[in-house]
């Protein structure tokens, strides 16, 4: 017992050194992170505008906002009652320093999904649809993969 306490007593008396501060920021190559936020709907809940801005904040990622009109009917209408309801989600995103831009397209989610994903990349995708939702209390996300395997 007192072999192990002299040598803790030696390695508190070791000085401590000092790592010099980095005076440069650290380069990342690696391509900005996006999470597509899809709703097939008008307007995104507020459950789902929480948890993809937090999610975004913890990963470092940017926001796509997409609504989809699955419809095919007065699409116009569709699309200007959408930029009306996506103040809520665009401001929260703003206040997290996040970038965040929305969208609003026509026609099948699928398609639609695999339509922006070529045309860029996204990390994750989530589903804001009320019928996946509404029974739950966890939010549908996707990542790359299972968009590649579909």
């Amino acid at each position: 017992m007192k072999t192990f306490f002299k040598r803790f007593t030696a390695s508190r008396k070791k000085t401590v050194t000092d790592t010099p501060l980095a005076t440069e920021a650290v380069r990342c190559d690696r391509p900005e992170c996006k999470i597509l936020v899809i709703c097939r709907g008008q307007a995104f809940s507020r459950d789902i505008a929480d948890y993809a801005v937090s999610m975004a904040a913890k990963t470092r990622s940017s926001l796509v906002a997409v609504n989809v009109d699955e419809s095919g009917q007065d699409f116009n209408e569709f699309s200007d009652e959408a930029r009306k309801n996506i103040e809520y989600f665009s401001c929260k995103a703003v206040d997290a320093g996040l970038n965040f831009s929305h969208e609003v397209r026509q026609g099948d989610e699928e398609a639609v999904v695999a339509a922006m994903h070529e045309q860029d990349q996204f990390r994750y995708v989530m589903d804001d649809s009320i019928a996946v939702c509404q029974s739950r209390r966890t939010i549908p996300v996707y990542t790359r993969a299972t968009l590649q395997a579909k």
